[in-house]
C-alpha cells in the first residue's frame, strides 16, 4: 500500500531535482553522476499518518532524507556516508545509531523482556594465554595530562573482604549494602543500573549494566549496543535501563533508548584490540535517554557521576616506595554491575580494587581484580567513590564519583578472577587533548559529539538541557 508520504514525496520528487539542481550545482551533479542509481527505502510502516516518516533515498555517496517532522512540516536532510569521510578524520569520528533509521523505527514499539532467568549476558573473552602474553609485553609511555569532569553530588559507603583468584590480583567484592528496603537506591549507588537489550528481535533478551554521566546521558561499553565491526547491522534495536534496581525494585521506572554514539573504530572494526573485538581501545558507547513514564530524565532523580581521562586519580609510587608497590601507574577503583554469576544478576554488586594501567603499543587498557562475570560489562569504574567526611584532608585528585573506564572483558572461568576495561582519555584513535570543552581523547569525543557537537542534528543534548 502506498502510504500518504509517497504520494507526497513523489509529487516532490520533481521540485526536488529541480531546486537543488539551480541552486545547489554540485548536489544535483552528485546526484546525477550517481552508481548505483539513487536506492529509495521507507523507513517506518506505511498509514496516513506521516508525521515522523522518513523515505530515504541512498547513493553511493549520499543519504537523502525527506519527510515530514513531528510538528506536520516537510523536510530535506542531507548526510554524507560513512565510507566517503577523508581517511584522516576517520579514526577521530563517532558513529550514531540516529543515521541508521531502521533502528530509529523500533524506538516506538513497545518491547517485551524475557523472564530474568532466560536473560543472556553479554560479554567479550580473551583467552588465558592471549592475556598473559599481552601482560608480559613491555609497557608503552603514556603522555597526557589528566582531567575530570564533576559529578552532580555525593554521599555513603560498605564493608565487603579481600579476596583473589588464581591471577593473585586482590580485590574486595560483595552485594551492595546499606539503604533502607533498596540498597541500590542509596546515593551514589542509584546512578548505576541494569542495562537490558533487544539484538536480533523485538525483546529484551540481553544484559549489561550502565551508569549515568548527564540527565539524560548513559555510559556503557560499545559491546553492549553494537556487535564489533559489523557497521549498520551491528546495533542493538533498543535498550531499557533500569537504575538502582534490586530484584523487582525499580524505584525510578526505567528509561528506553535507541540512540547511541559509538567510536567509528568500533563500528567499522578497525580499533587497536589484542584480538579482533576483545581488549580494545574505544569499548565504550553513549546512550541518549528518553523520559520515563513520568516524564522525568534519568540523571534528574538519581544523580549522575563524573568522568574522568587520561589516568585522573592514577599515580606511580614514588621511588622511595617503588620497592614495596612497584613502579605501574595505577588507581583504587570502585567497580559497579550486575553479573549474572552473583545473586542471579538481581542486585547489584560492588567490587574494590588497585586498578593498574596496560600499556601496549598502542593498545591502553586498565586491569583489575574482580569476581564479576557477564552482565557486568558496561558498568562504571570510579575513582573517589562515595561521600567525604567531614573534618579529613585529602592529597592530590580528590574529585568524587568520577568513571575512568567501563567494564569491557573477563573471564567465564570463574577461577581467574580479572576483568578489563578501555581506557578513558587519548590514544591512537582519538589523539587529541581537548575536544570542545569536554575532556581529551575518546571520551572527551564522544561526550562532545553528544552534547555540542553541531554537527549531530538528532544530539545536542546540551542545548536541549540533557548534558550536565
Amino acid at each position: 500500500m502506498i502510504s500518504k508520504l509517497q504520494r507526497i514525496i513523489s509529487i516532490l520528487l520533481s521540485t526536488f531535482f529541480l531546486a537543488f539542481s539551480f541552486n545547489a550545482p554540485s548536489f544535483a551533479n552528485q546526484i546525477s553522476n550517481d552508481s548505483p542509481p539513487l536506492i529509495i527505502k521507507q523507513i517506518s510502516q506505511s498509514g496516513e499518518n506521516t508525521k515522523g516518516k522518513v523515505l530515504r533515498l541512498e547513493g553511493s555517496k549520499t543519504f537523502f532524507d525527506l519527510g515530514i517532522d513531528d510538528e506536520g512540516n516537510f523536510f530535506i536532510k542531507t548526510e554524507t556516508k560513512l565510507s566517503d569521510v577523508n581517511q584522516s578524520q576517520k579514526n577521530e569520528l563517532t558513529v550514531s545509531s540516529s543515521a541508521d533509521l531502521d533502528v530509529q523505527s523500533y524506538m516506538d514499539q513497545e518491547f517485551d523482556t524475557l523472564p530474568e532467568d532466560q536473560l543472556q549476558e553479554r560479554s567479550l573473552i580473551p583467552t588465558y594465554t592471549e592475556l598473559t602474553e599481552l601482560a608480559s609485553s613491555k609497557s608503552a609511555v603514556v603522555k597526557g595530562d589528566p582531567g575530570y569532569s564533576y559529578a552532580s553530588s555525593d554521599e555513603e559507603d560498605v564493608e565487603v573482604p579481600e579476596a583473589f583468584g588464581t591471577s593473585q590480583i586482590a580485590y574486595t567484592g560483595s552485594r551492595v549494602l546499606g539503604g533502607t528496603t533498596n540498597p541500590a537506591q542509596a546515593n551514589p549507588y542509584r546512578r548505576a543500573g541494569k542495562l537490558y537489550m533487544a539484538i536480533g528481535g523485538n525483546t529484551y533478551n540481553y544484559i549489561c549494566s550502565a551508569s549515568m554521566i548527564g540527565r539524560s546521558l548513559l555510559i556503557t561499553a560499545a559491546h553492549c549496543v553494537h556487535d564489533y565491526g559489523k557497521k549498520g547491522n551491528g546495533w542493538a534495536r533498543k535498550v531499557k535501563f533500569v537504575p538502582a534496581k534490586n530484584g523487582g525494585s525499580e524505584p525510578y521506572t526505567f528509561f528506553e533508548s535507541s540512540q547511541y554514539l559509538i567510536p567509528t573504530s568500533y563500528y567499522n572494526g578497525t580499533d587497536t584490540c589484542s584480538t579482533t573485538g576483545v581488549v580494545c581501545n574505544n569499548d565504550i558507547a553513549l546512550v541518549a535517554l528518553n523520559n520515563n513514564s513520568r516524564g522525568q530524565q534519568a540523571g534528574n532523580v538519581t544523580g549522575w557521576y563524573g568522568y574522568g581521562w587520561n589516568g585522573y586519580s592514577y599515580a606511580i609510587p614514588t621511588n622511595s616506595f617503588q620497592g614495596v608497590f612497584g613502579n605501574k601507574r595505577f588507581a583504587s577503583i570502585t567497580q559497579l554491575g550486575y553479573p549474572g554469576s552473583l545473586d542471579s544478576g538481581q542486585r547489584m554488586e560492588i567490587n574494590t580494587a588497585y586498578g593498574a594501567l596496560k600499556a601496549s603499543g598502542n593498545l591502553k587498557n586498565t586491569w583489575l581484580g574482580s569476581n564479576m562475570t557477564g552482565g557486568s560489562s558496561g558498568g562504571p569504574w570510579l575513582v573517589n567513590f562515595g561521600i567525604s567526611p567531614s573534618g579529613k584532608q585529602y592529597g592530590s585528585a580528590t574529585v568524587r564519583n568520577v568513571v575512568v573506564g567501563v567494564t569491557s572483558w573477563g573471564y567465564t572461568n570463574p577461577n581467574i578472577q580479572m576483568q578489563g576495561a578501555s581506557w578513558f582519555g587519548q590514544n591512537v584513535e582519538f589523539p587529541n587533548s581537548a575536544y570542545g570543552s569536554r575532556g581529551a581523547g575518546n571520551i572527551g569525543k564522544l561526550v562532545y559529539d553528544a552534547c555540542d557537537n553541531p554537527a549531530f542534528s538528532g544530539w545536542k543534548l546540551q542545548s536541549r538541557g540533557r548534558c550536565r
